[in-house]
């Protein structure tokens, strides 16, 4: 037994060094193994992304500046009565369109026809006296070169005469104010225009001085507005000027600029304008508020497709291509034109913008250009 026993006990133990050797080739070859599965793995490049560009040029383009305005009156004036009086007739009320020197109302010319009357009889003596002077001043002339009266007598008669001239050109003077008393009891429009408000009624008494009319012309009617400071040097009269309002949407009404002030309101740095725009139909009225296009002419500017521009947070921003890679760029944008942008700041003319997927980019970000426009 003690020999079979022996037997076992060896078979045993070889098995168990054989199994010890495997292991320790095992573990011998774990670090090969993983050398040579970490030398398989290939770090993947970054993908690109394929973009169009475009190249920041020079072109012209129409300066504008847009502005905001109010329209008023062209003409606007209150119309006094300049003589007292009755008021008998009334040939224009509120609302009314009237021509200049159409007769708005009438006060009572009784009176005044009277005052005229008399003063043409007055004129009409004052001229009388004067015709017979005259000729007595005429004989005394030729009377007196003869010597047949005496200087003093010759004098009298020229004094007279003197005296009587002047009597009628005071009677000329007192007849054309009765004419003008008469003539002012007729109320007439001191131009084209509308009756904004009449202010006296038929029957009513009325004094020198009183309020009877308020008259404005709105054809062509005022624009007013400012000018920003940066547009003052391009300002000129004559330059055309466009408009809208909120009460004719899509409508567009053109005029031009008549008046350019001295100088800039200091609050605001800003010039006032003052332009004429054509309304033969009335449709523009006084109060409208204006949204305000200035043609300020044509100008070199450097521009890119409005596509290529990003804006986030109220930053404008664009991105160049440099290496393969994409970089943001802040820009200032001005006008539009089209589908092109205005870049006042940030851009030089030949740089390549993106105008694709800017949305999907960040700075850095490798890109592959497509197209190019």
């Amino acid at each position: 037994m003690t020999s079979a026993r022996k037997s076992v006990e060896s078979r045993i133990s070889s098995a168990g060094i054989a199994v010890g050797l495997a292991a320790v080739f095992a573990l011998a070859a774990l670090p090969g193994c993983r050398q040579s599965a970490a030398a398989g793995v290939v770090n993947p490049e970054p993908t690109k992304i394929v973009v169009a560009l475009a190249t920041a040029h020079q072109q012209n383009i129409t300066r504008t500046a847009e502005v905001q305005g109010a329209l008023f009156p062209r003409e606007q004036t209150v119309i006094s009565a300049e003589v007292e009086g009755a008021i008998v007739k009334v040939a224009a009320d509120f609302g009314d369109s009237v021509a200049a020197g159409q007769v708005l109302m009438r006060i009572n010319p009784r009176e005044y026809q009277l005052r005229l009357d008399s003063a043409d009889a007055a004129l009409d003596q004052a001229r009388a006296r004067l015709q017979n002077s005259r000729a007595q001043y005429d004989r005394s002339v030729e009377l007196h070169k003869a010597g047949l009266i005496s200087a003093e007598q010759f004098d009298a008669t020229e004094a007279t005469m003197r005296v009587d001239q002047a009597d009628a050109e005071s009677a000329e003077k007192a007849a054309a104010l009765a004419r003008k008393k008469l003539d002012d009891t007729q109320i007439k429009a001191p131009f084209a225009g509308s009756v904004q408000k009449r202010m006296a009624s038929l029957g009513e008494y009325v004094s020198v001085g009183e309020k009877l009319y308020e008259l404005i012309a709105t054809d062509p009617i005022k624009l007013d507005c400012a000018m920003p400071e940066r547009y003052v040097a391009m300002a000129r009269v004559g330059m055309p000027v466009s408009l809208t309002v909120d009460s004719r949407p899509g409508v567009i009404y053109t005029g031009v600029i008549t008046r350019i002030a001295p100088a800039l309101d200091e609050q605001t740095r800003t010039l006032k304008i003052e332009a004429e725009v054509k309304n033969p139909d009335g449709a523009l009225k006084p109060g409208f508020f204006a949204h305000v296009a200035m043609n300020l002419g044509q100008v070199r500017a450097l521009t890119v497709p409005r596509s290529a521009v990003l804006r986030y947070a109220g930053v404008a921003r664009v991105f160049v291509v440099e290496g393969g890679l994409a970089r943001t760029r802040e820009v200032t944008t001005g006008a539009v034109i089209g589908d092109q942008i205005e870049i006042t700041s940030g851009l030089s003319a030949g740089d390549r913008v993106v105008t694709t997927d800017v949305d999907r980019l960040a700075d850095g970000t490798a890109v592959v250009a497509g197209k190019q426009s």
